[in-house]
């Protein structure tokens, strides 16, 4: 494994909802939450004459709250031009950097990140800033299963093990 590790990806909504649900609890539970209250709605509408509206009415709350957060990742990641473009990074055994074009770029030390998790999508690193801030980096960012292996590596090594 090499000392330095590159990546380079196009972020897509999908990238956001992985951090989301691994960041925000509520992000996390809400598709299960949306599909209880549609099994309650539809055992309402099914099993009693009387309660029409009300189920009627859960139904479309569970709909509201299955596709409000697909929805506001979507709106939030077409609304903002900075967010899709193309990032560059690279860590080592000093730091981990990223840029956003010529815009932004940061490098951050290792004490400032103080825990990371791993999804299905990618990498999650939460940061120090205040308001409980994340950085993404998926694993299609990599060039090859060694340097995602690479990094792993380092955020155990200077992070510590996952959440």
């Amino acid at each position: 494994m090499s000392n330095c590790v590159d990546f380079r990806w196009a972020p897509s909504p999908a990238d956001w909802r992985a951090s989301l649900r691994a960041m925000v609890p509520m992000f996390k539970w809400a598709p299960w939450f949306a599909l209880v209250l549609a099994v309650f709605s539809m055992v309402l509408l099914l099993g009693f004459e009387d309660t029409l509206f009300v189920a009627l009415f859960g139904l479309v709350c569970a709909l509201v709250i299955g596709f409000m957060e697909p929805v506001a990742v979507w709106w939030r990641f077409t609304s903002d031009e900075m967010i899709s473009r193309t990032v560059m990074g690279s860590a080592d055994a000093r730091s981990f950097r990223m840029a956003v074009g010529n815009a932004v770029r940061e490098e951050i030390a290792w004490e400032e990140l103080p825990a990371w998790t791993e999804t299905r999508q990618g990498f999650v690193l939460e940061t120090l800033d205040e308001g409980a801030a994340s950085l993404s980096v998926p694993h299609r960012a990599f060039a090859s299963d060694e340097d995602l292996a690479s990094f792993r590596s380092l955020l155990e090594e200077h992070i510590g093990p996952a959440k």
